[in-house]
């Protein structure tokens, strides 16, 4: 009896011990999960956006065609990450550190202010932040990028009746 209940225990602390190796096997070295995105943003409030994409603006308007678009863009090359809400929780964020960002917020923020910051972001990705965002400015049109913004901006509709109105910010 005795033997038997020092099996269960050892097993016990096995399988407890397991969920405590990986963490402590994973490596220490790079940034923390949150790194990457804190240094995007210090970035823009030290420096600005990058010449080059600070007076980039979207010439096409946003049509319900164009956020169509942009859902199929974002599904084909950003869910894997950022998942299908955009939350940062895609099948495969779990191995990304610094994980993917949350785009949630970018949907509340005005167009104005966050439309150079995301042609910015999505074309030339996060390597001098230390982030797996590649870039996609030679995987996608402008065009292209301009759609997937649309996208985001309309609040990432599963479905086109729940996208907002192009150009509403609630």
């Amino acid at each position: 009896m005795m033997v038997a209940s020092l099996k269960r225990w050892l097993l016990v602390a096995l399988f407890g011990a397991l969920p405590i190796a990986a963490l402590a096997s994973q490596s220490d070295q790079g940034p923390p999960r949150w790194a990457a995105n804190i240094a995007r943003k210090q970035f823009v409030i030290m420096s600005g956006i990058p010449a080059p994409y600070t007076a980039a603006r979207d010439p096409a308007p946003d049509t319900i065609e164009k956020v169509r678009r942009g859902r199929m863009l974002f599904d084909n090359n950003c869910t894997s990450c950022h998942g299908w809400t955009g939350n940062g929780g895609g099948p495969e964020a779990f191995a990304l550190v610094p994980a993917p960002a949350d785009l949630e917020w970018l949907t509340r923020s005005p167009k104005e202010r966050s439309e150079a910051y995301m042609n910015w972001t999505i074309a030339e990705g996060g390597r001098q932040f230390d982030s797996d965002m590649p870039a996609f400015k030679e995987r996608l049109s402008k065009e292209d990028i301009w759609a997937v913004i649309a996208y985001i901006r309309a609040g990432m509709p599963r479905r086109l009746t729940e996208a907002r109105e192009p150009g509403s910010r609630g």
